[in-house]
Order: structure tokens, then C-alpha cells, then sequence
């Protein structure tokens, strides 16, 4: 069963971990670092650049469609530099595939991948970009029950009268 989502930074650390985890042979693995100079390269650079309105979910919740990029980091000198950070764009491409990163949102939808129109100094930059959707806030039902009726459930054929012991409250 997939986790609640309970805030913005639990779903940056999902997929910091989860992308850490798929690409363990790249040294760096961050979301907003402090200095992007000092990084090990290759890099990826998680970023959250984008809340657009979402899908109402009818349940008090807030629901976003999140846009996310990657920046791809690699050393412009290194050999294979340009291929390096094409083929980690497809690997973390394959690695979004179906992902919600164990938690209760809409699986990655690609956007793609392109190189990145800022090069830092000396290096080479690749950004791939793909959204979830999303839903923040605690599920509110502001109606009070004034039924009093509960919903029984039951299997076929201990079910009907002399059957009373084996039903369940739906929900239960």
C-alpha cells in the first residue's frame, strides 16, 4: 500500500532516494544544493519548478499537477561527455517509467528531455522534465452522518436471515 502524501519536501525526498537508488553510480543526487560547484559529477538536480491546478478530487484535498525537472550535470572535458548526459537522461527516463515513488500520487508522465539552454562553466547539462499529480491536505467530509445506517457486507451463501453474525461493517 502506497504512503499518505503529507507535504512537499516527503515527495522530494521519495524521489531524491528513489532516483539515488536506481542510478547508484552517480555520485550526486540532490534537490536544491546549497553549492551546485562542489558537486561530484555526474549530478542530477531535482527541482520543482511548477504547481499547476489539478483534478479535484472531491475529498477537501488540494489537487496539483507538480512539474518537475532533472538537471543532468556531467564535466564538459570528461570523454563522452555529450553521450554521458544523454544516456543518463534516458536512464532516469526509464526510471520515472510508472514510478508514484511509494506514495499515494499519480505515476510520472515523461514531458522530455533536452539540453539544457544554461551550460554551466566547464560543463555540460542535460534537463528532463515530467509532472505527477498530486493531492495535499487532510480528506475532509464536513457532513455529519444523520442517517444512522450502516452498510453490511457479506459472501454468498452465508448471506440473508440466520447469516447475521457473518456480515461486516463496510469500511471496517
Amino acid at each position: 500500500m502506497a504512503d499518505q502524501l503529507h507535504n512537499l519536501d516527503q515527495l522530494h525526498e521519495a524521489i531524491r532516494t528513489g532516483l539515488a537508488a536506481r542510478l547508484a553510480d552517480v555520485p550526486s543526487v540532490f534537490c536544491y544544493p546549497a553549492d551546485e560547484g562542489a558537486l561530484a559529477l555526474p549530478a542530477i538536480l531535482i527541482d520543482l519548478v511548477r504547481l499547476a491546478p489539478g483534478r479535484d478530487p472531491g475529498s477537501g484535498e488540494l489537487g496539483l499537477r507538480a512539474h518537475f525537472q532533472a538537471r543532468i550535470v556531467v564535466d564538459a572535458t570528461a570523454p563522452g561527455a555529450a553521450l554521458q548526459a544523454r544516456g543518463l537522461a534516458a536512464r532516469i527516463a526509464l526510471a520515472l517509467r510508472n514510478e508514484n515513488w511509494g506514495l499515494r500520487i499519480g505515476a510520472a508522465q515523461l514531458g522530455g528531455a533536452a539540453a539544457d539552454a544554461v551550460q554551466p562553466s566547464g560543463r555540460l547539462a542535460w534537463l528532463l522534465e515530467w509532472t505527477h499529480d498530486i493531492e495535499l491536505g487532510e480528506p475532509a467530509w464536513p457532513y455529519p452522518d444523520s442517517t444512522g445506517v450502516a452498510l453490511m457486507l457479506g459472501l454468498e451463501p452465508e448471506t440473508g436471515p440466520g447469516h447475521e453474525s457473518d456480515y461486516w461493517q463496510a469500511g471496517g
